[in-house]
C-alpha cells in the first residue's frame, strides 16, 4: 500500500516539475528573448519561412522537458530531488538564450559554456548518484509531507531558473537592438523608437539603427536628440561589416553610396548630400551629422541652401532650436518665430542654470528639463 502511496506521489511530483519547467522555458523563449531568437534566426536562417517565436518556444520546449524525462531514467531523481531532473536541459536553455553581438562578428569563445556545462553535469552526476541513490536509499522510508517535498522542488526550480537568466544574454544594448529590428521588420516604427526610450546608456549599433528608423519615418530632424547621443556624427553610421542587426547596405543603399576608405562620416554625408539625385533623407543625415559635430554656422547655410525659402516654423523640432541658438550666439544672425514659445524655453534654460552654481547640480536640472533638446547636446554634452 505504502509502495503504491509512493508511486502516485512520485508521479505528481514529476508531473509538477514537467509542467512548471515548460511554462517557464516557453515564456521565457516567447516573450523575454523572442527578439534575441528572430535576430539570431534572420541571420543564419537560409530558408524564407517567418519567424513564429510561440512555435520555436513550443518545439524547443518540448524537446528540452521530454530530454529531462528520458534522462532522469537513467539518473533517477525522486521526491525532494526531482527538479534537479532539469539541470541539463537548464544549462542547453540557457545556452540557446546567450545570443550576443558574435552572432555577427564570429568572435566567440566556446571555453566558458564548455566550463559551465562540465560543472553542471558534474553537480547533475553528483546528486544522482552519491546524494541521490545513496542517501535516499536511507530516508526512503522516512515520511514527509507532500507540501515539503513539492515545496523543496520549487525552491530547485527556481534556483535552476535563476541560473538561466544569469547565464543566458544580459547584453542590455543587443537586447534593445533586436526589439527595434524586430518592430522595424513588422513596419511599426512607433513601437521601435519606444524601446529604451528612457535609458541613457546607447551603443554606437543602437544609435545608427534609431536614425535608420527616424529617417524611414521621416522624423530625424525632429526626434534625433531625444537619444543619447554619444558618438557625433559617426553615430548615424553602421560599421561596413555588419555587427548588429542593422544591415549595412540598407543604409548605404538608402543615402546612394557607400563611405570611402578613411572617409569621415560628415564628409561622407557631404558627398551624398550634394548629389544632383540626393533624396531628402541623405540631406537630413547631413544636416544632423553638422548637428552632432556643433557645427552650427554650417548647418545655417546648408539649411538655407537645401530650401529654396526656410519657413522656421515649420521646420523639425531641433532644426528651429538649432537656428534659436545660432541666432543667441552669432549677434550678427536673428531668426523670428511666430510664437514665443522657443524663447521662453530658452529663457527658462538660462534661468536653471542661474539658479544653481554647483555643476552637477545644474547639469542634474538642466537635463531633467531639456535632456531631449539640441540646446541640451550642443550646451552640455562633451
Amino acid at each position: 500500500m505504502r509502495n503504491n502511496s509512493e508511486i502516485r506521489l512520485q508521479r505528481v511530483v514529476a508531473y509538477y516539475c514537467a509542467t512548471l519547467f515548460a511554462l517557464f522555458s516557453f515564456s521565457f523563449m516567447a516573450f523575454y528573448q523572442a527578439p534575441l531568437l528572430e535576430m539570431l534566426y534572420d541571420h543564419v536562417a537560409t530558408g524564407k519561412l517567418e519567424f513564429n517565436a510561440f512555435v520555436v518556444s513550443a518545439v524547443v520546449t518540448a524537446f528540452l522537458t521530454l530530454l529531462a524525462i528520458w534522462l532522469n531514467r537513467f539518473a533517477r531523481f525522486q521526491r525532494e530531488w526531482t527538479a534537479m531532473a532539469y539541470l541539463p536541459s537548464s544549462l542547453i536553455l540557457a545556452f540557446i538564450t546567450d545570443i550576443d553581438r558574435s552572432v555577427y562578428t564570429g568572435e566567440w569563445s566556446a571555453w566558458g559554456w564548455i566550463a559551465t556545462f562540465m560543472t553542471g553535469m558534474f553537480l547533475y552526476l553528483f546528486f544522482s548518484f552519491v546524494l541521490n541513490r545513496m542517501l535516499f536509499e536511507k530516508i526512503k522510508d522516512l515520511a514527509m509531507s507532500t507540501n515539503r517535498i513539492i515545496w523543496r522542488n520549487l525552491i530547485l526550480l527556481v534556483i535552476l531558473f535563476s541560473a538561466v537568466g544569469m547565464l543566458s544574454s544580459s547584453d542590455g544594448n543587443i537586447k534593445r537592438e533586436s526589439f527595434v529590428a524586430s518592430y522595424l521588420k513588422k513596419g511599426d516604427l512607433a513601437k521601435a523608437l519606444n524601446v529604451g526610450y528612457e535609458a541613457l546608456e546607447a551603443s554606437k549599433e543602437l544609435t545608427a539603427l534609431r536614425a535608420f528608423v527616424m529617417s524611414k519615418e521621416g522624423s530625424l530632424g525632429e526626434r534625433l536628440f531625444e537619444y543619447p547621443q554619444y558618438y557625433g556624427a559617426g553615430g548615424l553610421l553602421p560599421a561596413k561589416a555588419q555587427n548588429s542587426p542593422l544591415v549595412p547596405d540598407s543604409v548605404f543603399a538608402m543615402l546612394g553610396d557607400v563611405p570611402r576608405d578613411k572617409e569621415r562620416p560628415v564628409d561622407y554625408f557631404e558627398r551624398v548630400a550634394a548629389y544632383d539625385s540626393a533624396a531628402t533623407v541623405a540631406k537630413d543625415y547631413y544636416l544632423s551629422a553638422l548637428l552632432l559635430e556643433k557645427r552650427l554656422p554650417d548647418f545655417k547655410e546648408c539649411l538655407y541652401q537645401f530650401c529654396d525659402t526656410v519657413d522656421v516654423d515649420r521646420l523639425p523640432k531641433h532644426y528651429r532650436e538649432a537656428l534659436f541658438l545660432y541666432s543667441t550666439l552669432e549677434p550678427e544672425y536673428s531668426v523670428e518665430f511666430l510664437s514665443d514659445s522657443m524663447s521662453v524655453a530658452f529663457d527658462s534654460l538660462r534661468s536653471i542654470e542661474a539658479r544653481y552654481d554647483d555643476i552637477i547640480t545644474r547639469n542634474n536640472y538642466v537635463r531633467r528639463d531639456f535632456g531631449r533638446t539640441y540646446w541640451w547636446y550642443f550646451l552640455y554634452s562633451d
